[in-house]
């Protein structure tokens, strides 16, 4: 019975006695985990404030790379779109070639064709 004895006296006979010794011991832990806590918030916070000026520091020289970056890229990109467009005009030019020699070789074919059937045209003529 000493058993029963020694948790009716850490707990009290009732449950509110119970419940009120809990709440207390909540606080009580609560109050301590924020005192314990403290010194880490403020480590905490003073470590983001650190970061955030060393990031800030950063930025200028952040936003100068990526600048030079783009200008190179715009550079490359430019290049390559002229070197585009002369690969597609030189094929165009081909393309053109190719069909002009090809309507030059169907030209002069007809022209000889034409002058085959007149010659002997002519030629029964006198």
């Amino acid at each position: 019975m000493a058993l029963g004895d020694f948790f009716k006296k850490l707990f009290g006979s009732s449950p509110k006695e119970v419940a009120d010794k809990a709440e207390t011991f909540a606080e009580e832990t609560l109050e301590k985990a924020k005192v314990a806590a403290a010194p880490v918030i403020d480590k905490v916070e003073d470590f983001v404030d650190t970061a955030r000026e060393k990031v800030a520091e950063h930025i200028p020289a952040a936003k100068e790379t990526l600048e030079n970056a783009v200008e190179t890229v715009k550079e490359k990109a430019s290049e390559y779109v002229e070197k585009a467009e002369e690969m597609a005009e030189n094929a165009v030019a081909s393309v053109k070639n190719a069909f002009a020699n090809d309507a030059s070789e169907d030209a002069e074919e007809v022209r000889t064709k034409a002058e085959d059937v007149v010659k002997p045209a002519d030629e029964n003529a006198d």
